[in-house]
């Protein structure tokens, strides 16, 4: 979407677009931007076209059946779109709304720890009392364990130990390429670029891409590495058909490519905070226990009494 907003409306408006169409089976095209993360997108359709999207959306029993405002409250990196839609839509939504898991946003709130997000949840009215599959209401996940959050957070593929001011999961090259370090691809975090910053490994191109049948793979000059690209490289060529030589190339990136690849990391190392987003999430809990507290003050609620114990789950 990088035409502007008047060409982003001529092209809506004569192609006929439907933003609570399906992307692909189950899956709307506005939930497919949110999984991709493509906040600044899903932002300018909500400016050009609010009218016509279906603020209670959901995706189809494959994704989970989860509504655009479930979506929105997993995704922790969603930052301030959340607020937006919730602006924009408030009169509309359906707060109350259970996905396959007979989990609500007020749910998802508390176990990713998003105070802000569970204080407005709150103040439209979303129930305290609805108990999902587990038997479990939004105030049982005060203070629930790190394998409840890792899970909630893989739900919608966000790697748990990736930093929170990273775009994405797995760190790549300087290029964008997928990258692989020690047999593995590494997640985007202050750890990871510290080491790799610290080491001394070269990068090599080991399999030479054919978009979009197949992408460049770069990876460190490890034997492990070396291992398992040669296995993949023999995957794709019996695949598509072609022989392995015009694959597997084994080249090691040209010194210029090497430093790209240094600076990458010197930046990533000053702009990163440090703090994955299992942490923030952690962190986070405390606060939405005040911020619960805060918004329900004003009136008595006996399931507040018991909210604050661990759930061993």
């Amino acid at each position: 979407m990088r035409l502007s907003d008047k060409k982003l409306q001529s092209f809506i408006r004569l192609n006929h677009f439907n933003p609570n169409a399906d992307w692909a089976p189950d899956n709307p095209v506005l939930h497919f931007l949110l999984a991709n993360e493509r906040f600044i997108d899903v932002a300018r359709l909500f400016s050009l076209m609010s009218r016509r999207i279906d603020p209670n959306l959901c995706d189809g029993s494959r994704y989970g059946k989860k509504s655009l405002l479930i979506l929105l409250t997993l995704l922790p990196s969603s930052g301030l779109l959340i607020h937006k839609f919730i602006d924009v839509y408030k009169e509309e939504l359906r707060v109350n709304y259970q996905d396959d898991k007979g989990r609500t946003a007020l749910h998802y709130a508390v176990i990713l720890g998003r105070a802000d997000v569970a204080s407005r949840l709150i103040e439209l009215g979303v129930s305290t009392q609805i108990r999902d599959k587990d038997g479990l209401s939004p105030l049982d996940y005060l203070h629930c364990t790190e394998k409840t959050i890792c899970s909630t957070l893989k739900m919608v593929d966000i790697e748990p130990a990736r930093d929170t001011k990273a775009l994405r999961n797995s760190l790549t090259d300087h290029y964008g390429r997928p990258l692989m370090i020690q047999g593995a691809h590494p997640a985007q975090c202050k750890k990871t670029v510290e080491n790799l910053r610290n080491g001394k490994q070269i990068l090599v191109k080991y399999i030479q891409g054919n978009p979009p049948a197949w992408s460049t793979f770069i990876g460190d000059n490890s034997a492990k590495t070396y291992a398992d690209m040669l296995s993949f490289a023999k995957e794709i060529a019996e695949r598509k058909r072609v022989d392995l030589s015009d694959i597997f190339v084994n080249q090691p990136l040209g010194s210029h490519e090497q430093q790209e690849f240094r600076e990458m990391l010197a930046a990533f190392s000053n702009d990163f905070s440090g703090q994955s987003v299992l942490e923030q999430c952690i962190s986070g809990h405390g606060k939405t226990e005040q911020a619960i507290k805060n918004a329900m003050e004003a009136e008595y609620s006996p399931d507040m009494e018991e909210y604050g114990s661990m759930i061993p789950y």
